[in-house]
């Protein structure tokens, strides 16, 4: 095998590049981490719940099998947010309930031991899978689901994500109006910003298939408030309104560069998912 000719200043800082890189590399592969108060830690896959007690299911480099430590023992969560939430949720946003609930529901599974650790990956997959069982019509896991989030997050009753599930499982039957109120009902302030965002889009993309110009009008506000009134709902959702924010403006000559730059920042928010590759078509045919 070629000998690597490593020589000077440059070689020996390559090098000390390399072996500071390897364990940072090797964190990332191994995935999500759930860190203790005490430092040591253990990844997530080898944790679990039992008897009110964080388990070590396998030996880790620094914790026994077997070892247990109190819930409030546990202080965050390291690593990488898992790419299957993000692409997941652009899913929904697009309308493809199955092949979301394909993605969401392995990550749900997985992060669960990690449910009431602050940081943990588990609540915003596991909200995003509420709406994904309420649009594909599965009541019943919706219901499951949204329980287990209550009993997870620290505020007291059912987590709102429940009722917006609810509101967008309400049959056709169901005035058009009452559907737009339940939905803007949800668009608060006392809300988790997550579903504020996600109650404004989903109020956005109701009122847009009615052809009204007032109806129009009141989407186009719905989808703008996303970015602006609740920007950490999330990137892909905050994407996902401005391409819908853009389809609704870009017929409009005096905002045609309004358009263009909704487009472009739901590109870059949207990267690596279903949503960025649409308002990349989108953006193309604008230009």
């Amino acid at each position: 095998m070629k000998k690597l000719n490593v020589s000077g200043r440059f070689g020996a800082l390559a090098l000390a590049l390399i072996a500071l890189s390897a364990p940072a590399l090797y964190a990332q592969a191994e995935g999500p981490r759930l860190v203790f108060m005490n430092g040591r830690s253990a990844p997530l896959d080898k944790v679990a719940v039992e008897g009110g007690k964080f388990v070590i299911k396998a030996a880790t480099e620094n914790l026994a099998a077997n070892a247990s430590f109190p819930l409030n023992y546990a202080s965050y969560i390291s690593g990488e947010r898992p790419a299957a939430i993000n692409k997941g949720i652009a899913l929904i946003l697009m309308d493809e309930h199955a092949e979301a609930l394909k993605l969401l529901e392995p990550v749900v599974t997985s992060q669960k031991a990690s449910a009431t650790v602050p940081g943990n990956y588990w609540l915003p997959a596991a909200r995003a899978t509420v709406l994904a069982y309420s649009l594909y019509n599965e009541p019943g896991k919706a219901e499951a689901l949204g329980k287990e989030i209550s009993d997870a997050t620290p505020e007291p009753g059912v987590d709102p994500i429940v009722q917006l599930g609810q509101a967008l499982a309400l049959p056709m039957t169901v005035k058009f109006d009452d559907r737009v109120a339940k939905l803007a009902e949800l668009v608060s302030d006392t809300n988790p910003v997550e579903v504020s965002a996600y109650a404004s889009y989903f109020k956005g993309k109701l009122l847009k298939k009615i052809a009204e110009p007032k109806r129009q009008e009141e989407a186009l506000t719905a989808f703008l408030a996303v970015g602006c009134l609740y920007p950490a709902g999330g990137l892909v959702v905050v994407s996902a309104a401005e391409m819908q924010a853009a389809e609704l403006i870009k017929i409009k000559p005096e905002r045609r560069d309004e358009a263009l730059s909704l487009l472009k920042s739901a590109v870059r928010g949207g990267k690596g998912t279903v949503i960025g590759s649409n308002a990349q078509k989108a953006l193309d045919g604008l230009k």
